[in-house]
């Protein structure tokens, strides 16, 4: 769990002197930045960090920078917390010396010696617990505890990472097996209060390749002429028991991970992919949102209750894009009995998106990538990921389940785990105000209350154009990142009051604790022991769970860009067409149509381009013209480094 610090004034010191605690972020060369909650970075040294290592809470005693106004340097004088405890790297030999050289390239060296080796060898990436840490000249020493990978194993670079970021690839014996147990235990029939909706025609509509089946839909049309939507999503808290051995791996997990070679699981196996997904033609347990949603896209009536379904079939996103938006005759023809239920959840969803627009919900319409990999694990394509109309259908029918769940549950007064996105930072808000307006956009209001609506409006009036994209970059830039909270604020993107995630249970802790709370409610404090504690506890679930959707995320983009980097090493000297995403001091960043950014240094460009990063361009002083944001560009591949992870591009 994280913890946060506040600035913490000495009780008497210099005018231009303070005391401040926060999180120590050094650099590879040795300096680094203490970054307090609620006060400007702190800069240290690599001489004043007195045995400090990267992510310590440290106390530090900070001045203002006679050389620059407003900025403060400082020496540590106090470690409050030890945040480094093991430390992941390549294990290198120097003048008789076994060091590991970091895999996090902020992260200090580690000496190991030789009684403490065990069976690792110069070359092998490993993990080590820190026995000693740096103190005067001496750096800090471990212990190796694990060999993730034997140099030149094929996937070291992808074990190392993960290794380093915390994410396990495999179970322990005792949580398998208590998988097995649970899975053989739990009897799948409809028990009282469990609604059996077995002979409802019922599908799951997931990608090609996906394994785990969280959420299915049946859906049809009333006399009324309202709509009938249930969302029918496993039942994973009937598997996971609170405090079990699988729920506290759960929860340390927090969430599934998804690579582009591999995907590692929150539960294991058994579970993920047999007992608790919806697979076709066997019968589930589930949780069914069921909602009449009349015409208007308005949620009339619902119902939350546990239920029993039998899956008709397992469709795919393309297939049923296919024959919605293609009326693809030899796949209408496969899925005859299905297709009249398809053809009324499309016209459900465009009653559903239609209402959401209205409200002022943002919907970014950005390209994402899929990497093709061959038998050998390299990259030999990259392709965009569509995202068509089946996709967006079943999108907005889990955005209807997962808003009808919250507020049901807000208004209920019983402790939930909510999904928050706040408003944007005003001095951000600020900046996209600036950029609009050099676009010809006015946005109504003051930067620190401007409605999600306002922002919509802009990307409507965008729709389909060359700007729809930049825009839309510049505002995802301008949003703060969602978490989860016991506190109902709302979701500002969405432009919802309440909001939680429900319908992803396998593959999110979030869902399952959702999951358990209805669950509890059903069955009069069954499925949680403790409900005197279990607020403080579900703060504190909240937070970590917050923190592993981060760190799964920023790994995703780490692993992502290395097999991006891996590709374009074969495309060194070939010119594609791009557009500038981001101008910075040191050089322009070109996003390719496949998604694949690379950066233009500066002085490849010539000593005649003044960057300005306030109008995000870059201008040439002898003949004016320049080089903006969202401008469209020909470049050409002159350099890709997996090891340094960077792609080089010119202008071609």
């Amino acid at each position: 769990m994280s913890r946060k610090r506040k600035i913490k004034k000495q009780k008497r010191n210099t005018r231009k002197s303070i005391i401040v605690e926060g999180k120590l972020m050094k650099n590879k060369r040795g300096f680094g930045f203490v970054c307090p909650d609620n006060s400007d970075d702190v800069f240290v040294s690599g001489r004043d960090m007195n045995g400090a290592m990267n992510g310590d809470i440290v106390r530090v005693k900070a001045r203002e920078n006679h050389r620059r106004l407003g900025a403060f340097e400082g020496n540590i004088i106090k470690i409050i917390e030890r945040s480094c405890q093991y430390v992941v790297g390549h294990l290198t030999m120097e003048r008789g010396l076994y060091l590991i050289d970091p895999i996090n390239n902020n992260n200090d060296y580690i000496m190991i010696s030789k009684k403490n080796l065990g069976s690792a060898k110069p070359g092998d990436v490993i993990k080590a617990k820190i026995i000693r840490y740096p103190k005067g000249d001496y750096i800090a020493e471990g212990k190796v505890k694990t060999v993730i990978a034997r140099a030149g194993d094929s996937d070291e670079y992808i074990l190392s990472h993960m290794a380093d970021y915390g994410v396990k690839p495999h179970f322990c014996n005792r949580v398998i097996n208590e998988a097995d147990s649970v899975a053989n235990r739990v009897k799948i029939y409809p028990s009282r209060g469990r609604k059996d909706y077995r002979e409802l025609m019922t599908v799951t509509i997931d990608g090609a390749d996906s394994k785990d089946f969280d959420d299915a839909i049946s859906v049809s049309k009333l006399d009324t002429g309202n709509y009938e939507l249930l969302v029918h999503i496993a039942d994973v808290a009937e598997y996971v028991r609170e405090c079990s051995a699988l729920d506290k791996e759960a929860l340390n997990r927090g969430n599934s991970v998804y690579l582009p070679d591999r995907v590692v699981p929150m539960l294991p196996e058994r579970l993920s992919n047999g007992e608790c997904s919806l697979n076709p033609k066997v019968e589930r347990l589930t949780l069914t949102c069921a909602m009449e949603i009349d015409d208007e896209g308005y949620i009339v009536n619902y119902d939350i209750s546990e239920s029993i379904i039998k899956s008709n079939y397992r469709l795919i996103y393309d297939d049923v894009s296919d024959m919605l938006e293609n009326h693809d005759e030899n796949l209408i023809e496969k899925y005859s009995d299905v297709f009249p239920m398809l053809t009324v959840s499309c016209e459900l969803y465009h009653a559903l998106s239609r209402r959401r627009k209205r409200d002022g919900s943002l919907d970014f319409n950005l390209p994402e990538s899929k990497i093709i990999l061959n038998d050998d694990g390299d990259p030999v394509d990259v392709k965009l990921a569509e995202r068509r109309v089946s996709n967006r259908m079943i999108e907005e029918f889990m955005l209807a389940a997962n808003k009808t769940v919250a507020e049901h549950y807000f208004w209920a007064k019983i402790p939930l785990a909510y999904r928050v996105h706040e408003k944007p930072n005003a001095l951000k808000m600020m900046e996209l105000k600036h950029f609009l307006s050099n676009l010809g956009f006015a946005i109504n209001g003051k930067s620190n209350s401007i409605k999600t609506k306002e922002l919509s409006n802009i990307l409507c009036m965008l729709d389909g154009m060359p700007e729809e994209a930049l825009v839309s970059r510049m505002m995802i830039r301008t949003m703060q990142k969602a978490y989860y909270s016991t506190e109902c604020l709302g979701h500002y993107g969405l432009a919802f009051k309440y909001y939680c995630h429900f319908t992803s249970p396998i593959r999110r802790y979030a869902d399952l604790l959702v999951h358990r709370t209805i669950k509890n409610q059903i069955h009069a404090g069954e499925y949680i022991s403790s409900e005197k504690g279990y607020k403080t506890f579900l703060e504190d679930a909240c937070t970590h769970i917050s923190e592993t959707e981060r760190n799964a995320m920023e790994l995703e983009r780490k692993i992502t860009k290395h097999y991006q980097v891996m590709y374009m090493t074969n495309h060194i000297g070939s010119e594609f067409d791009g557009v500038v995403s981001s101008v910075k001091s040191h050089g322009i960043y070109v996003e390719l149509e496949n998604t694949i950014e690379g950066v233009i240094r500066i002085e490849l460009l010539g000593n005649r381009y003044i960057v300005d990063e306030k109008s995000y361009s870059a201008i040439d002083e002898v003949s004016g013209k320049a080089i903006t944001l969202g401008q469209p560009v020909r470049i050409r591949v002159i350099d890709a480094s997996p090891e340094d992870e960077y792609i080089d591009f010119e202008l071609a």
